[in-house]
């Protein structure tokens, strides 16, 4: 999982007729890292391979079955056993239009006639409001229309159309019209009008006209409104019978027709995935050339199995490059998530941070955060996240960062609370007094006096600040170890000289040069009774001038100070984190320190992490590690039962 794999890079140039045999052994084994054929390197004769058209078509069929999966709740179906043509992109191609088209005629009909079901239902309520309106002040349909027979009209129109509306069918009526508006939305206005219907037509001319959109009339309706809106509600009764039999249609159609769009799905993610991988190759009349990167300790056996599942129409040649390098073969890119984010992956000849950040992180973590009360709480929290992890329980959006790194809490957490036990630290009081447990050494003890009688006492924080420096002149070593191991792995021998062994041997003669100054009370002529010392630190800076340039030199020399000063944040946010729990509980007793823990846990919880994460970022990182590495990304297919034997 941490070690990369050197890969190699081969051209396969194959029969078009045992393409699909290929793409299908190779989507079987995820062993092929598909690239994109460079324009030079087309052969003379061949062409780049026009698959934009297939592409299209492709991503249409897709959406168009995810669309019959939504529309039918398509979920737990089982596959139907398909004899699909695999071994043709066009025939596959023409296969799931056609079985995709006739199954969403059935759906097309089944939504036509939800959607007829459903305006028609809209309509009866809305007149079946109105009926009760007029029975509720008695007032007759004969009264307000002057006619034995009414026509309704319902539509929907833009909000600045509706009062014209309604003026053009109250000059249409000459006055007999009832208007209502029945539902408003943000940009439209569905409108109920009842008049005679000797004004029918002309009222619909002029509905049309002014852009509103019409139902068809209700006729014929008594004029009690009692009895209208019984006829009216019979009708809703009617329209809901009606409503009930289409969703046993939809749930019968779900059921015949799911494991078909299931089995077409499937395959149409294999036209998708063998669309792109011709998207990158080139062809002549009866061939097609792919490139690809395979791990090169299976070169051979490959190579056998490509020939004999092609039926000896593929050939595969070796690429004379440099080899490509990834994290994962068989498990696909698993590892992904271990790898530092933002800097990428380790190439081949380097070396994968990822196990020394598993100790370095929650150290340094719990160097600045050492509580045993808090870290409790942050593995209790990070179980708790992983434990909705692996039941897949949905957060938000925020929440599923947390989530996604349940791993990483839990790691602070051993961090904070192995250190709350070193400092004797819990929730901001002292161990001692709440557990009985003695401090193996407290950076905090005497400098925050209860009483002011005492003298505070910072001598354990100046133990504390200098063993910070030297944690840090270790940290910044091992990433100098680290590069000149790559290096010298790599074969790069003068490389490794002339810059990390140099730049390694400069820093630690710089440091010993300034302990020795600072023993002397910061008197810097003591280094010349120390030849020996400025003799270090200049060779190796002209050994680096010479190897890698004036700019590295500069580099080394201003990181000497700035870099290892840097570490000193540790210092300060450990001093941080206990004056402001101290603070809050004696202004504002244990309420005080129950609110400064929260606040502590939550704000310096996440600079103390930003803090860690820059330390090995920009400090760290910096001496060794470029993650210039290809994540390996295999080319795969989502059923083996296609792939030929």
């Amino acid at each position: 999982m941490l070690k990369p794999e050197r890969m190699q890079q081969v051209s396969i140039i194959v029969a078009k007729d045992q393409l699909p045999n290929l793409l299908g052994y190779a989507g079987s084994k995820r062993l092929f890292h598909l690239t994109e054929i460079e324009d030079d390197s087309i052969p003379e004769g061949a062409k780049r391979y026009e698959a934009l058209e297939l592409q299209a078509k492709s991503s249409t069929i897709k959406s168009r079955l995810t669309t019959l999966t939504t529309a039918l709740n398509v979920s737990e179906a089982t596959f139907e056993n398909l004899h699909a043509p695999v071994n043709s992109i066009e025939s596959l191609t023409r296969f799931l239009d056609d079985e995709t088209g006739k199954l969403e005629h059935s759906v097309r009909e089944l939504e036509g006639a939800e959607g007829k079901l459903q305006t028609e239902k809209e309509r009866a309520s809305e007149l079946s409001r109105f009926l009760s309106g007029l029975e509720n002040v008695g007032v007759s349909l004969d009264a307000i229309a002057g006619r034995g027979f009414l026509t309704s009209l319902v539509g929907e129109a833009s909000i600045e159309t509706v009062p014209s509306l309604q003026k053009e069918l109250d000059q249409i009526t000459h006055g007999d019209l009832i208007f209502a508006i029945t539902n408003t939305s943000e940009d439209t206005q569905t409108f109920l009008a009842l008049f005679p219907t000797a004004f029918q037509d002309n009222a619909k001319q002029a509905t049309t006209a002014l852009g509103a959109k019409i139902g068809p009339p209700w006729t014929g309706l008594p004029s009690d409104p009692k009895k209208a809106k019984e006829a009216i509600d019979l009708q809703l009764a009617n329209l809901d019978k009606e409503s009930k039999n289409l969703e046993e249609k939809r749930v019968k159609l779900a059921k015949e027709y799911g494991p078909r769009i299931k089995a077409l799905a499937t395959l149409s993610e294999i036209l998708e995935a063998r669309t792109k991988a011709l998207s990158g190759s080139s062809t002549t009349e009866a061939t097609i050339l792919l490139q690809a990167w395979i791990p090169k300790r299976k070169q051979g056996e490959i190579t056998q199995e490509i020939s004999k599942v092609s039926g000896g129409l593929a050939n595969v040649f070796v690429e004379e490059t440099k080899s490509h390098v990834n994290h994962s073969t068989e498990e696909s890119t698993q590892a992904k998530e271990a790898d530092p984010p933002t800097f990428g992956i380790p190439s081949y000849s380097e070396t994968n941070p990822t196990p020394f950040m598993i100790l370095t992180f929650p150290l340094i973590y719990g160097l600045m955060f050492g509580d045993i009360g808090e870290g409790i709480l942050f593995l209790a929290f990070g179980f708790f996240l992983l434990y909705l992890r692996r039941k897949k329980v949905k957060v938000f959006e925020i929440g599923q960062i947390f989530v996604n790194g349940a791993e990483l809490i839990i790691m602070l957490g051993i961090g904070a609370t192995i250190f709350g036990f070193v400092f004797g630290d819990i929730f901001g009081f002292e161990a001692r007094s709440v557990l009985g447990i003695n401090p193996i050494f407290s950076p905090t003890a005497g400098a925050f006096p209860t009483s002011a009688s005492v003298v505070p006492s910072t001598a354990n924080l100046i133990i504390y600040m200098i063993f910070i420096l030297f944690f840090g002149v270790a940290h910044l070593l091992s990433g100098l170890a680290i590069s000149a191991y790559n290096k010298i792995r790599s074969k790069e021998y003068r490389h490794a000289l002339l810059g990390p062994i140099s730049w390694a041997w400069f820093y630690a003669a710089f440091v010993a040069a300034a302990v020795i100054v600072v023993q002397a009370n910061f008197k810097f002529s003591v280094l010349l009774k120390n030849p020996l010392v400025v003799a270090s630190i200049f060779i190796p800076m002209a050994l680096m001038g010479y190897g890698e340039g004036g700019l590295h030199v500069m580099e080394a020399f201003i990181g000497a100070g700035s870099n290892t000063l840097s570490y000193l944040r540790i210092w300060a946010l450990n001093l941080a984190d206990f004056a402001v729990k101290f603070a809050f509980f004696t202004s504002f007793g244990i309420v005080g320190a129950i609110f400064g823990n929260v606040l502590v846990m939550i704000l310096e919880g996440l600079i103390v992490f930003v803090q860690t994460l820059r330390l090995h970022w920009v400090e760290w990182f910096g001496k060794f590690y470029e993650g210039t590495g290809h994540p390996f990304a295999p080319y795969q297919e989502p059923m083996s039962w296609i792939v030929p034997n």
